[in-house]
């Protein structure tokens, strides 16, 4: 019971889950800023874009920069961007209200993070790449309440081949007024004939006291040996749980890593790549 209000006052704290929703009709008006559709936040980001029929089409992007895992070279919108839909999410930060929205083309040419002022009109405030491999998507509740400063907002970026996965999941604190990178956290899966290996990955924001949640990284790794077929499996999996955290330092108002152990994982894994 006790748990339960904790947690419960630690969302309330935070200004709600913030759970992101899917908007399909790009014409329809923001709920939180009348006389302004989704269309109107999106021309801001957007050159040339225009919604019949509820979707989008635009020729570019502005200018972005990368955060994290993000990298400039990932960006190819060049053919013009096909907006389907957006995800957005109305949060509150240090007493404002914000709209953070998110989105992936069909391509994956870019991960878009944008943060929109909802009491001054919707006005633009930050606007970012998130985009760090081939593909790039903002899975389940993206969106984590941290405190009154800001919100946690996760990218996921991978790819694929023949026998091995690289994941890249990216920390994003969004403030009141724009993005800043908090760390980024791999998990790699590696496949021979006689071994399969897996990460996976979780994350959780957890109330300690402090203004801000820390926020607790697990990476589970599985070695599991396999016999001459190279399907059977041979005994119990090795497994080794790596961990870490970023914890909120008030006076620099930003997130520091403590991640020994995690670093520790991405050495042992770039020796595998």
């Amino acid at each position: 019971m006790f748990r339960t209000l904790l947690v419960a006052l630690f969302l309330a704290l935070c200004g709600g889950g913030a759970a992101a929703e899917t908007i399909d009709d790009l014409t329809a008006e923001v709920p939180s800023i009348p006389g302004k559709t989704w269309v109107d936040l999106l021309k801001s980001v957007f050159s040339n874009i225009d919604a019949p029929g509820g979707t989008a089409t635009a020729k570019e992007l502005i200018d972005l920069r990368s955060i994290g895992a993000g990298n400039g070279s990932w960006i190819g919108c060049d053919d013009g961007v096909r907006i389907g839909h957006i995800d957005a999410a109305r949060v509150q930060i240090a007493g404002r209200d914000r709209i953070i929205v998110a989105f992936v083309p069909p391509d994956d040419c870019v991960g878009l993070l944008a943060l929109f002022a909802a009491e001054d009109g919707g006005k633009l405030l930050d606007a970012v790449n998130v985009k760090g491999d081939q593909h790039v998507s903002f899975p389940g509740y993206y969106i984590r309440p941290l405190g009154p400063s800001g919100v946690l907002a996760i990218a996921s970026s991978w790819h694929d081949n023949s026998n091995q996965s690289y994941d890249i999941d990216t920390l994003v604190l969004a403030g009141a007024d724009g993005f800043t990178a908090i760390g980024d956290v791999f998990a790699f899966g590696d496949r021979t004939c006689r071994e399969r290996m897996t990460q996976s990955l979780s994350l959780r924001a957890v109330p300690d006291g402090a203004p801000m949640a820390r926020i607790v990284a697990e990476v589970k790794r599985s070695i599991e040996k396999l016999a001459e077929d190279c399907e059977t499996k041979k005994g119990r999996p090795s497994v080794t749980t790596y961990s870490g955290y970023w914890r909120w330092n008030a006076a620099k108002r930003a997130y520091e890593a403590h991640t020994k152990e995690l670093d520790q994982l991405a050495a042992w894994n770039a020796k595998r790549f």
